[in-house]
């Protein structure tokens, strides 16, 4: 099971945001060495390698002590010490005791842990619900979570009845009422009978997502519908899925967009796609970003050197080593002045100014210097 727990030094790269509405005050000093992405109402932060946690009025709820922590997902969060691994709530109650050499997040309920090179499941009162017996897992999804054992891949539900027995060399998650599995080098889909509700016959195969999945024959990409149909012919070189309603694919060395009709409604003509956010895509072409509405229409003109999807309606752009941000008109409502900048979450955003890191609101005004 991949580890799912990081430093804060990693999530400090994804977003150093905190949640601190005290207006127009600013300290001097950096309380933290480290700060993590501001969720759910929390935010990781360090000191002298060891972690914690602050709430969004900046109290300390979790003094620094770990070595390192994750984020809460379900009022609880994995934290390790000395190589062992467990759970605290928000009020850093270690719920679970930190005796496991491996914990993965919780989702529905439930969460993977490994102990002696074994994988169970427990609940949040820290009960071991699934014994400690196999020797690979998933998260629960749709009810069902994706187990290994003894080569063999299968599924159980939270009871850990297993509901597919272990014959599968490969799983995927259940998503929109099937999954992908995979034997002797072919995938298909079941459904949560165990059903093969679409013939294990592609070389590769992504998750349903609105309503479409991505399969993969003899190096091309197309898409199937739950029936198996294939709404897409398998013909592109790439994809990123639907968001929105399209789906960035590439086609030789150049990107562009389909709809579920396998329509191309932005001809392949960029050199990178991204998925559609909040109405916008990111696109580059020539070492250069901008953003296209559904229409292809480029609404902000490919004159950025870098650039982030949209966040609460503002996108983190660059240029010339120097972040801001835009709104969906192609407006610098942020100047671009900052030595590095983080997406908006919560009307937030972390930006850096020298060596020191800044909290601003969306008319960039300064809430607080971390």
């Amino acid at each position: 099971m991949k580890k799912m727990l990081k430093k804060i030094s990693v999530l400090l790269i994804l977003a150093m945001i905190v949640g601190i509405f005290q207006t127009g005050e600013v300290f001097a000093k950096a309380k933290y060495d480290d700060v993590g992405a501001f969720r759910k109402g929390m935010a990781s932060v360090g000191k002298d390698g060891k972690y914690g946690y602050i709430n969004k009025k900046g109290e300390e709820v979790v003094k620094p002590k770990y070595d390192s922590v994750g984020y809460f997902i379900e009022g609880l969060a994995g934290v390790t010490k000395d190589g062992k691994y467990g759970y605290i709530n928000k009020k850093g109650e270690e719920v679970v005791k930190l005796k496991y050499d491996d914990v993965g997040d919780f989702t529905e309920g439930l969460a993977g842990v490994t102990k002696d090179g074994k994988i169970g499941y427990i609940n949040k009162k820290g009960e071991e619900v699934v014994k400690l017996k196999y020797d690979g897992s998933w998260g629960f999804r749709e009810g069902l979570a994706g187990v290994k054992k003894d080569g063999k891949c299968g599924y159980i539900n939270k009871k850990g009845e297993e509901v597919v027995k272990p014959k599968y060399d490969e799983v995927g998650d259940f998503s929109e009422g099937l999954a992908g599995v995979g034997k002797d080098g072919k995938w298909g889909y079941i459904n949560k009978k165990g059903e093969e509700v679409v013939k294990l016959k592609y070389d590769g195969s992504w998750g349903f997502i609105e309503g479409l999945a991505g399969v993969k024959k003899n190096g091309k990409i197309g898409y199937i519908n739950k029936k198996g149909e294939e709404v897409v012919k398998t013909k592109y070189d790439d994809t990123r899925g639907f968001w929105e309603g399209l789906a960035s694919v590439k086609k030789g060395d150049k990107w562009g967009y389909i709809n579920k009709k396998g329509e191309e409604v932005v001809k392949p003509k960029y050199d990178d796609a991204w998925n559609f956010r909040e109405g916008l895509a990111r696109v580059g072409k020539d070492g250069k970003c901008g953003y296209i509405n559904k229409k292809g229409k480029e609404v902000v003109k490919l004159k950025y050197d870098d650039a982030w999807s949209f966040s609460e309606g503002l996108a983190r752009v660059g240029k010339d080593g120097k972040y801001g941000y835009i709104n969906k008109k192609g407006e610098e409502v942020i100047k671009l002045k900052y030595d590095d900048a983080i997406f908006f979450s919560e009307g937030i955003a972390s930006v850096r100014e020298g060596d020191n890191w800044y909290i601003i609101d969306k008319k960039g005004k300064v809430i607080r210097k971390i």
